[in-house]
């Protein structure tokens, strides 16, 4: 995914994942809190304990199999901010998304985002879920298809261009990562 979104251009993002050695992890850090960075692409490396400082958005680009990941990626049921995120972070385009204020965007009295993108077979047993973890009701935001054709060409090639660094990616050993 970041990848993809660096290849598509137009916004500063940046990884987050175990992969990176812990000085790498630090600076990446500081750089979205600075606001260098508008996205920040993570695995659950930041689920738990790690704080971090000006996150408005969640995007959960996978659903969470269980509530308790739910939960630390992202419930604080705290009421909705006016304004726009100016910063969001990325949680490995589906057609559907919630959003309710969570965990990574609601810490210390603060208020956020937080959009799970989910198939449409996905979605019972997620809200299932969180009406079990007794989550409120969450907003469904429907994505049209008609809102996102002025960025298929852009994507299409960005795609384009991530299936060919894959491809040259499969040579290099994986103990050169």
């Amino acid at each position: 995914l970041f990848l993809l979104v660096k290849l598509y251009g137009g916004i500063t993002v940046a990884e987050f994942s175990s992969r990176l050695s812990p000085g790498e992890r630090k600076k990446t850090l500081k750089e979205f809190e600075q606001g260098k960075l508008q996205l920040l692409i993570s695995t659950d490396a930041t689920a738990r304990g790690i704080d971090i400082k000006g996150v408005k958005c969640i995007i959960n680009y996978d659903a969470p199999q269980f509530i308790r990941s739910y939960i630390h990626r992202s419930v604080a049921n705290i009421p909705v901010q006016e304004g726009i995120p100016t910063r969001c972070g990325a949680w490995y385009p589906r057609s559907q998304d919630t959003a309710n204020r969570v965990g990574r965007t609601a810490r210390a009295g603060k208020s956020g985002l937080a959009f799970t993108m989910l198939l449409k077979i996905q979605e019972q047993r997620y809200f299932n879920m969180l009406k079990e973890a007794g989550v409120p009701k969450l907003l469904k935001q429907l994505v049209k298809r008609d809102n996102l054709r002025q960025f298929e060409q852009r994507y299409e090639e960005a795609l384009s261009q991530l299936q060919k660094a894959v491809k040259v990616m499969d040579w290099i050993p994986t103990s050169y990562f």
